[in-house]
């Protein structure tokens, strides 16, 4: 699914394109049912200043020759499926050789990014948008490393679930802040600093004995043989994970659960 007849989170747009977790459209008028219509959107969303076809087509397919037919029709798939404004304009112009959101679509990446100056309510809020790992569902993902969007993506994941879990251990609400850190792990779940924050919130949350799966959890993750936690020895996990991490664990577990 690639996009949504919901009311957009965002208060800003009408149309957003949220890329934390496989790629979706909220607010637009049909599906972006055209092959790479929905990356063209997605593309265009993280180049605000507009981009020429040359610049997207590159992007899109930059191994391929592309018919002009084929680049014509992507991009008109893509105006049809995201409508037209609330003022009349179409979400996606039609320009000369040049492509440009309209201003009444926005993409989450930009919302989010600023939540780290927002109450704690809202950074919470904002954590309930994480689905998993971002930019999922593309067709061409080259051009989102190359660019630097997946960094960007994973290091405002973590920063504002560590933010949030941070603040709610100091209220002494752990099993909030482990479902906080839950949430930027699915996003990032290569970030070892918030494993080491979910470790902290599971002791203080009086759950001494879950501190292992989550080692084990955290090596299934970086490449255990085993593909499963319960296939995984805590050698395996020591081996594979962060010296600071280990260490970690083998602190909380020699000081034992606070309750």
């Amino acid at each position: 699914m690639t996009t949504s007849t919901a009311v957009p989170v965002s208060q800003t747009h009408e149309v957003e394109i949220q890329i934390f977790g496989p790629v979706r459209v909220v607010g637009a008028a049909r599906p972006l049912a055209r092959a790479y219509s929905l990356d063209l959107v997605t593309y265009l969303g993280l180049h605000r200043d507009g981009v020429t076809t040359d610049q997207w087509v590159t992007a899109l397919w930059p191994d391929r020759e592309m018919a002009p037919a084929t680049i014509h029709s992507t991009s008109s798939a893509a105006r049809r499926a995201l409508g037209w404004s609330s003022q009349g304009s179409d979400h996606l112009p039609n320009g000369h050789r040049r492509l440009k959101l309209g201003p009444s679509v926005g993409c989450d990446l930009d919302r989010i990014a600023k939540l780290v100056d927002a109450p704690l309510a809202e950074q919470r809020a904002g954590l309930l948008h994480f689905r998993g790992q971002p930019f999922s569902g593309l067709r061409r993902f080259d051009w989102v490393v190359a660019e630097g969007h997946v960094t960007r993506a994973c290091d405002v994941a973590s920063t504002l679930a560590r933010m949030v879990a941070e603040a709610l251990l100091a209220c002494d609400q752990p099993t909030q802040a482990i479902a906080a850190l839950r949430r930027g792990i699915s996003v990032n779940p290569y970030d070892e600093a918030l494993w080491r924050m979910l470790l902290e919130a599971t002791w203080a949350s009086g759950n001494g004995v879950g501190l292992e799966p989550i080692l084990t959890e955290l090596a299934v993750v970086l490449g255990a043989s085993s593909k499963t936690r319960c296939g995984v020895s805590l050698d395996e996990a020591e081996a594979l994970i962060h010296p600071t991490t280990w260490d970690t664990y083998c602190s909380l577990r020699s000081v034992g659960p606070l309750r």
